[in-house]
């Protein structure tokens, strides 16, 4: 090693969270891109792209409105469309959004100090409470079919 170089030691609950948090970002990406591509292509569109620039300045109420003519409240209509390609792409931004909390758990693992099992415990447990239950509330509300007067 050179003068200025230092060896750094990582230990196995922090190459767990590490490891996990990279595979998880890359298998999350290529979810999401893929999807995509296929949507760019014009493969199994849910929303067409040429109705979608259409209204792409208008509010997320107005855009849902415009181009489904239904007024979206939740993340349940993506879940009822994932054989749409646009659609699909979301499996990898919830599995982007759910990394974190799959590092701290394979941490907990790995973790030889109980201190840092409680506390990672801990911050898992904030995590589903702040995100994923407001996610799910969000979900359950779905998409309301409205009908133009």
């Amino acid at each position: 090693m050179g003068k200025n170089e230092r060896e750094i030691r990582v230990d196995e609950m922090g190459l767990a969270f590490a490891k996990t948090m990279m595979i998880f970002t890359v298998i999350g990406i290529v979810l999401m891109v893929l999807p995509a591509i296929a949507y760019f292509m014009g493969i199994n569109q849910y929303v067409p792209l040429t109705e979608a620039h259409k209204y792409w300045r208008l509010s997320a109420n107005d855009f849902w409105l415009n181009v489904t003519g239904r007024t979206v409240t939740g993340y349940s209509w993506i879940f009822d469309h994932l054989d749409k390609t646009d659609c699909l792409s979301m499996i990898g931004v919830l599995l982007l959004m759910i990394t974190p909390l799959l590092s701290m758990l394979a941490a907990v693992v790995k973790a030889e100090d109980r201190t840092y099992r409680v506390l990672l415990l801990i911050a898992a447990l904030e995590f589903i409470a702040s995100i994923l239950v407001k996610s799910l509330v969000a979900a359950a509300s779905g998409a309301k079919k409205v009908v133009k007067k």
